[in-house]
């Protein structure tokens, strides 16, 4: 697994064996990073469902501030961990479960420019969650985005404060960019 722009184009982070951490393939990723491509500069992102890091990571590459990876996992918190001192970088690094966190960070007071959701496929229910909580606890900042990975079958709601900016398939992979 490579970071596939910026900085850091090339820089291999490490993964796992197995299936319990899927991280976006590389053509997905570049493709969401090419849709986003003059949006990133100096945002300030929140990589949610966060497995390798490397959505969050690649962000960074190409010019986000800052960043927070949250993941439930503790397999993925380790190599999180592992890909930030792969790549010289610091991050917000949070374990805990959804939507439970979301409710946290709303004591915060922070928005986010830019949010990935890859959960585990299959989980129409806690998209639909997760995006009422970063609206109702206002996560996200006024013209942020929203890219969400699901499976190319799989259909959320999505809340009316949020709007469908682009919407892209790759074989079995949906990518969806909501604004606010």
């Amino acid at each position: 697994m490579y970071i596939t722009g910026g900085k850091l184009k090339g820089r291999k982070l490490a993964s796992c064996k197995g299936k319990s951490i899927r991280p976006a393939m590389g053509l997905v990723r570049k493709s969401i990073f090419d849709t986003l491509n003059n949006f990133i500069e100096g945002t300030n992102v929140m990589d949610l469902c966060a497995g390798t890091g490397v959505l969050g990571i690649e962000a960074i590459s190409r010019g986000a501030e800052k960043l927070t990876l949250i993941d439930s996992d503790k397999l993925s918190i380790k190599l999180i961990q592992k890909n930030l001192e792969l790549c010289n970088m610091k991050a917000n690094v949070i374990r805990g479960r959804l939507p439970d966190i979301l409710n946290k960070l709303n004591n915060k007071n922070e928005e986010f420019n830019l949010i990935f959701i890859d959960p585990p496929y299959g989980q129409p229910e806690l998209i639909k969650n997760v995006l009422e909580l970063i609206v109702l606890n206002k996560l996200i900042s006024n013209n942020g985005i929203i890219s969400i990975e699901t499976e190319a079958k799989n259909n959320f709601e999505i809340p009316p404060e949020l709007k469908i900016k682009k919407e892209k398939r790759y074989g079995n992979t949906k990518v969806t960019f909501l604004t606010s």
